[in-house]
């Protein structure tokens, strides 16, 4: 652990060898079972934790945020519009924030981007509780949240290799997804409850705590000193186009990234469509909706806990390929069955091909690409964000020019077929451990 942590983030001449040195004693890594094994090392505990702080902060304030606009307008059209501004600055600023990742010291740049985030909420609880507050507030909020959200998230996915050793990596990043996912499960129930008892401004009240939370636990993380990555040009923009021509040479990084977002685009859209099937093809309520949603849960949580219990696993690249293709193919068998209780369980199988996928797609990014680019790596990979709205407005379109299990029958299908001629072209990915 201790060596772990005094390992400077100044990337030694190659990175990734580093990370690939085998166990001392000559052994290659072997598969190890525990599910919680990064939790060992501090620095990982402290942004464990705060994943579950900001985690559960952003699903109470997405159910909160939306119901306070709807409440307000009356307006459809409003609603859908402040969700898609959240998706706005990552796909604007995904490129300088993977540059600040890998010019600034990682601990300073999360510090900052969260501090502006929890001055944001303190500002909007002091609108909410004065009765201040307009709709357009709201948008400036949501606005200003996902622009520091959006450097945040590349900085933060960058710190993980040297919190944790390489043996740890996959377990780590799973792990955040575990968080993600519980919280994602329990977070917009606690949101409506409060807003239902103590309204909008307790509920971001709450929030904001949530974000102070946040604030020290990022303090707590033992970060080096020395860890501004020394090798970088005179100015941003030549570390940008330098970054993308790393993208553009290695294969795998760039196929792993091609990859990820085939599936974010093509077959997560079938969320946004839950609606309609809970009413129109099976005849429910709000109440099936919500059963809809948790059996998804329930298979992510399983999902990514079976992950995080691999340990070191030999053969990611296949697991990732066949969780990749099992996603897409069980979105289909979704879209066209009848059966309710059936339907259930076809949602529990998405929910655990899609968070095997996630995970593995980030761990073998990480470990493929070398530290000095880490972060345009990752704030690529963090352009999901902003394309998942994309492909929820096509899902939408196609169903309503022809039917929503058509739509998503044939985006399921699509996002299973390109995955497999992913695999057919880049043949190296297959065999990543």
């Amino acid at each position: 652990m201790t060596e772990t942590l005094r390992r400077p983030l100044v990337a030694p001449a190659s990175p990734v060898a580093t990370l690939d040195a085998p166990e001392a004693g000559g052994a290659g890594p072997r598969l190890r079972l525990g599910t919680f094994t990064s939790l060992q090392h501090r620095g990982y505990l402290y942004m464990w934790i705060g994943v579950l702080f900001t985690s559960a902060g952003a699903w109470m304030e997405q159910v909160a945020i939306s119901w306070l606009v709807y409440q307000m307008t009356d307006s459809a059209f409003l609603l859908g519009a402040i969700n898609g501004m959240r998706a706005l600055p990552f796909l604007a600023l995904a490129a300088p924030a993977g540059v600040a990742a890998d010019r600034m010291h990682p601990k300073q740049l999360m510090l900052w981007s969260q501090g502006i985030i929890l001055a944001l909420y303190v500002g909007l609880v002091a609108l909410l509780y004065l009765d201040m507050v307009e709709v357009w507030h709201l948008f400036v909020f949501t606005l200003g949240a996902s622009a520091a959200w959006s450097f945040n998230q590349p900085v933060r996915q960058a710190l993980i290799p040297y919190l944790v050793p390489r043996h740890d990596l996959m377990n780590a990043v799973a792990l955040q997804s575990v968080g993600f996912n519980v919280t994602r499960v329990l977070g917009p129930g606690i949101g409506g409850v409060l807003m239902a008892t103590v309204g909008g401004g307790g509920t971001f009240l709450l929030v904001t705590l949530t974000w102070v939370g946040v604030m020290v636990t990022t303090y707590l993380i033992p970060v080096p000193s020395a860890g501004i990555p020394a090798k970088k040009s005179s100015n941003a923009w030549e570390d940008l186009v330098e970054g993308l021509r790393y993208i553009r040479r290695d294969r795998v990084v760039l196929g792993l990234l091609l990859l990820a977002l085939a599936p974010l685009v093509f077959a997560m859209p079938y969320m946004s469509l839950m609606p309609i099937f809970a009413r129109d093809v099976f005849g429910m309520d709000a109440r099936g909706l919500g059963e809809l949603m948790t059996a998804t849960g329930v298979g992510a949580i399983v999902s990514t806990l079976a992950v995080a219990s691999l340990g070191d696993y030999r053969g990611r690249g296949k697991l990732l390929l066949g969780s990749g293709v099992g996603f897409g193919l069980s979105v289909v068998a979704f879209a066209f069955s009848t059966s309710y209780p059936l339907s259930l369980a076809i949602l529990v199988v998405v929910g655990l091909f899609s968070m095997a996928y996630l995970p593995l797609t980030n761990t073998l990014l990480q470990l493929n690409t070398p530290q000095e680019y880490m972060g345009r790596v990752m704030s690529i990979y963090m352009l999901d964000r902003g394309l998942m709205p994309l492909g929820s407005f096509a899902a939408g379109a196609m169903a309503e020019a022809l039917s929503a299990p058509l739509a998503l029958g044939a985006m399921g299908a699509l996002s299973a077929l390109l995955i497999v001629l992913g695999v057919l072209a880049m043949p190296q990915i297959r065999r990543l451990d």
